[in-house]
């Protein structure tokens, strides 16, 4: 089993069940900590289906300082389709976190899970999340989704939703420059 997932200078360690105290502990003290925290509990803890991990967080490191957080989950109602999400502290945003995260988590799609797809979205109103994933090598806006999220204000809203493929990540992407630990 691996423990962390590093490229570039973004390190995505593994959340798991013996770590997640420590995980806790990292995120305090920020002003942004509070959400975060909340973000840890609700979409980044280890999940299971028959024995088998369907969802994988992490905390992301950049330049071995905390940035935020990343996950790579298992669509269960679709076969081999995985998708992701990123949460980044609020003073490491702009410098790329989240779509230079996605080449670990597409390795761990792809290389070790051995997933077709991995889809992503945002609500069409959040123009930064927008911009982070048409950032990201090989994801393609496949369409919008009708009012298929409550938004922060408890309103249905739209969402985007894009995806990449297997053979664009093979295309795209060179594994050895994902290091597994």
């Amino acid at each position: 089993m691996f423990t962390a997932l590093a490229a570039d200078s973004i390190t995505l360690h593994l959340i798991t069940d013996d770590n997640v105290a420590q995980v806790y502990d990292l995120f305090r003290g920020y002003p942004d900590s509070d959400v975060m925290l909340q973000e840890i509990a609700d979409s980044y803890l280890p999940e299971y289906e028959d024995g088998q991990r369907t969802k994988y967080g992490f905390y992301a490191t950049l330049n071995h300082e905390l940035a935020g957080l990343s996950l790579l989950g298992i669509d269960t109602g679709k076969a081999s389709t995985g998708y992701t999400g990123a949460d980044t502290l609020i003073h490491m945003r702009g410098k790329g976190v989240a779509p230079r995260s996605k080449p670990h988590l597409f390795y761990l799609a792809f290389a070790i899970l051995g997933l077709n797809r991995v889809e992503t979205g945002c609500f069409v109103s959040n123009l930064s999340s927008k911009r982070s994933i048409e950032k990201t090598a090989g994801f393609q806006l496949e369409g919008i989704m009708r009012e298929s999220g409550l938004n922060d204000r408890g309103a249905f809203e739209d969402e985007y939703l894009y995806a990449i493929l297997r053979r664009d990540w093979e295309r795209l992407y060179d594994p050895s420059q994902v290091q597994v630990r």
